[in-house]
This record gives C-alpha cells, structure tokens and sequence, in this order.
C-alpha cells in the first residue's frame, strides 16, 4: 500500500491533540484527584472524559473544565446528543456567580457542548442543596459530580462501580425531573420551531425597506418569531447589523409620558451598540426626558445620515404595541402622541434605506385603522401585515419529539396525532397539553413512552387546568377585535349560510381566518381546536 499524506498527517494532528490533552489531564488530576474516579465511572458507563483546559483569566483563576462524551447507548437513554461540560471550581464556598458563569464557560469551549446539561465539581459540602434551589429559579440543569470516596486511596472495581452507579442516579434524575415543554419566555435559535417561511418572508421584506407587523393571539409565538428574526439579522453580519427589540408593556400608565419614555428608552438601547460599532453619536447623547419625539427624528437622522452609517442596517422591534395603541383608537382623541411617534417612525424609513421597523402585538388596527386618535394613522395601507398561525402538524411533530429527546422522552405515532388533534397547533395548547403528560411520566427512562391511551387519561384535567388561561385570551380578542369576536360566537352558535357570511362581515371573517380562530372548509368555516374549548363547543 502507497504512502498516504493526507492520512498521515491527519494521524500526526490526533496524536498530538490526544497528546495534549493527557498532558492537561494529569494537571488536573494534580488539582482535583476527584477527576481520577470520575473518569473511571464515566468509562463503565461506556462513556469518557475528552478535552481538559484550564482558566486564568480574571475571576476565573483556577477553575478547570472537561468535556465529557457520552457513549451511544447513554446518548440514547438520557436524550444527550452532545459532550457535556463539567467545571471543576476550586472555591470551596460554591457561589451563585460561579453558578451563573456557567453558560460562559460553556460558549468558549473549543467546540459546543450541550446547553441543556451541565456536570459542577467543589468540595463545598452543601453544594447539592444549592444547586436544586438555583437551577429552580434558572434555566439551567447541573448535576453534582461524585464526592464519596474521593479522598480515599482505594481504586477498586466496587469504588468505581459504585461511582458510576450515583452518577448515572443522579443524570437520570435530573434529566427525568426537567419540563422542557413547559416553556414561558420567548424561544429562540434551536428551541424556536415552525413558521420558517412566516420569518423568511418577513426577513426578506424587511431587507427591501418594508416595514412589517407580526399580530396574534396571546401566546402564539409574536415575541419568539420577532426575537428569532433579530438574531439571524444580526448573526448574518454581526458588524454591520443592529437589532433593537422594546417590549412596550412597560410604558409608563399615564399616556402623556409615552413619547419621552420610548425615544429615551430607545435612546438608551442604541447608544452602545453605535458605540461598539464606531458610529456618530453625539446628537442622540444630547437627548434628554425633555426633548420632543421631533428632536429624536433629528437625532436620529443624523446618526442613520452619516457617511459612516452607509453600510449598517439598523432594525427597531417595537413589541406589545396594544400597549401603545390602546383599544378604540379609531374613535378617541387622547393619545395624540401615537400617530405622531408613528409618523417619525415613517419618515425615518422613507428618508433612510438603512433603518427599518417591525411592529408586533394583538392589535393590527395599528397598520389597518385609517384613522388614529383624530389623525391620519401614518402606517395605514402602508405596512404589511402578516398573522402569527398555528402550527403545520410537521412543526408541531418536531417540537414534541425534539424537547422530548431532551428528556429522555419518547412519542408514539399515534399519541403525536391525539395531541395535534387536542391542540389544533395552537402553540400554547400543544405545549400545555405536553407538559401536562411530562409532569406524569415516571422517572424510570425505559417508561418514559407517551401512548395515546396516556394523552387520552390526561385531557380533562388539562381543560380544567387551562380553562381561565383560555377565558384570558379570548377577552383579547373581545378588547382589540370586538366585530370579529361577536362573528365567532355567530359561527359557534348557529349555521348560517357561507355567501350571507362573507356578504355580511368580511374584514370579520378575514380577521378569524388569520387569527386561527376558524379555518376555512369546502362547506364554508369552522371553529379551531381553540375556539371549540374557548367557546366550549
């Protein structure tokens, strides 16, 4: 056989990797010997320690992290398709900012590790009971690393066993007690699922300078989708893209503080992402809680103006805008301020290739109404709408079985469907609905298998449980589509012929269409999985 050079040098770089790393390896073994037995019991469990590096920077002094790779059969088990991290911490009072730094030991590793697990190592005897009650108040699943028989000199095959035996009680543990689906805040990267051509679409109306408004019902995903949308704007070219999201629900009560407090806040959200980016700032540095929104346009154009600026795209999120917008404003005359914050908003589109807005929240009558507080609504017939809908019964599949992995939770086909069928891809059905089941499984994984006989045992407590969540989001309806929520009960309470329908109220039916409160059939409309349990039909 031929000399080959490529394989040869391939060979030389592993040698050397793997040269390295046993190198590393003694070192921390010279600082924690506990490292010794865990690399033992992570062999018997057909698993090893694979990388070691550690840290000097400042507040990370003499702190260590290892990588572990899980074998195939505990990959399978546990749901853990990637190395683990494990941080090795030298102080012997573990603190809630060593905790905290997890996350950033994680992200400069040489490769990624999972973000769902973590292994932590300290002779802090009380180390266990911390971690059970910060991992309840973060989003972070660590597992003690053993501490029994480290100090002693015995390495017999029982010491080892018997390590592995608590370290593999402790992974199941941990990974059987999370609720993954039991998901709160706005996803993003690998936990966002769906509506992919819904973000494309918009992303791609937003590189062509048109300004676009995400609406939906309450829990469907608006905040996700415009978070999502930032981070792959800014991901795609991070030294020239600026992506600001303000939630504004948390405008101050009294309407006549609105102005200042979003061109301030918003002030206060860019400032230093111009500073990170070398680019003028001086006027809006000038701004103060008295300045008008007029003063912020100038401000702002000539930031946006400046030769420097050419190249950057600068995209403003304002989420929530109900809060903005309030409920009748097509007909009352108190918040003159909004069709004006509104129109500066505009004409920094118009005059600015370089800046765009997204608009999201309950209310489209923010881009649909002609009329706002008394004034021409500057976004009227301007802006494109788009509708946050439920779920394709693909993305729903995949979100199930994806979170379920991660915790060791399998999906029978049939049970997939019974909870599609439940939750008509409703996100906050189908996620409720799965937590629910999660929160029954038991902790041995080999009967962690959801069946349909199982969704089927937990239905009506689900309904019970989610009965006044559901009576919340219908009165949002009630508040910002009232026309359209009179229909829906139309609809839920008698049959009506299609044409008298959609003579009578179309925008009406439009709006249900798009809401995901009723789907469209060849015999004319029917209500959504929703609006059956809102409606109890």
């Amino acid at each position: 056989m031929g000399f080959d050079e490529k394989t040869f040098r391939e060979g030389r770089v592993l040698e050397v990797r793997q040269a390295k790393f046993l190198q590393n390896f003694r070192l921390l073994a010279e600082t924690f010997p506990a490292v010794v037995l865990h690399r033992r019991a992570l062999q018997l469990l057909g698993s090893d320690i694979v990388d070691a590096r550690r840290w000097d920077s400042a507040g990370d002094r003499g702190a260590w992290t290892a990588l572990v790779r899980f074998g195939q059969v505990m990959e399978g088990a546990l749901g853990l398709h990637r190395e683990v991290m494990a941080l090795y911490s030298p102080d012997k009072e573990f603190q809630f900012r060593d905790f905290q730094k997890l996350s950033s030991f994680r992200e400069r590793q040489p490769r990624e590790p999972s973000r769902d697990l973590y292994l932590v190592y300290s002779t802090d005897p009380t180390l266990s009971a911390k971690l059970r009650d910060w991992t309840v108040r973060e989003p972070i699943n660590a597992v003690v690393l053993p501490r029994d028989y480290v100090d002693r000199t015995d390495v017999s095959p029982e010491v080892n066993k018997a390590a592995a035996q608590i370290l593999l009680r402790d992974l199941t543990n941990s990974i059987a007690s999370q609720n993954l689906y039991e998901e709160t805040l706005p996803v993003t990267g690998r936990d966002f699922f769906g509506r992919r051509d819904l973000l494309h679409e918009v992303t791609t109306q937003l590189r062509n300078g048109k300004v676009c408004g995400i609406f939906g019902l309450r829990k469907t995903g608006k905040t996700s989708l415009v978070k999502e949308l930032g981070r792959q704007l800014v991901m795609s070219a991070p030294t020239q893209r600026i992506f600001v999201l303000r939630d504004l629900e948390d405008l101050p009560t009294n309407p006549n503080e609105h102005s200042a407090a979003l061109h301030m806040d918003l002030t206060a959200s860019l400032l230093p992402k111009l500073r990170e980016l070398e680019l003028r700032t001086h006027e809006l540095t000038q701004l103060t809680k008295a300045s008008s929104i007029s003063e912020f346009r100038r401000a702002m154009q000539s930031t946006l103006g400046h030769p420097k600026s050419r190249d950057i795209q600068m995209v403003v999120a304002l989420d929530e805008i109900e809060s903005l917008i309030g409920k009748d404003p097509r007909h009352s005359l108190d918040r003159p301020h909004v069709p004006e914050f509104l129109g500066v908003m505009r004409s920094l589109v118009q005059e600015n290739p370089n800046f765009n807005v997204v608009i999201s929240g309950l209310t489209s009558s923010v881009l649909e109404a002609g009329v706002l507080y008394g004034r021409e609504n500057p976004l009227f017939a301007w802006a494109k709408p788009y509708y946050m809908p439920p779920l394709d019964r693909a993305a729903a599949d995949g979100l199930v079985r994806d979170v379920g992995k991660r915790m060791a939770v399998r999906w029978s086909g049939d049970a997939l469907s019974k909870v599609f069928n439940l939750s008509g891809g409703h996100v906050f059905l189908h996620r409720s609905l799965c937590a629910r089941i999660a929160d029954d499984l038991p902790r041995d994984l080999s009967s962690r298998e959801v069946t349909m006989q199982r969704v089927v045992s937990i239905e009506r407590s689900w309904r019970r449980g989610i009965a006044e969540q559901i009576q919340e989001m219908v009165s949002s309806v009630d508040r910002f589509y009232p026309d359209s929520a009179d229909v829906l009960r139309l609809l839920s309470a008698s049959e009506i012929e299609t044409a008298e329908v959609d003579n009578a109220y179309p925008s009406q039916i439009e709006h249900l269409l798009k809401l995901g409160l009723i789907d469209e059939t060849a015999d004319g409309y029917e209500l959504t999985a929703f609006s059956r349990m809102a409606l109890r039909k």
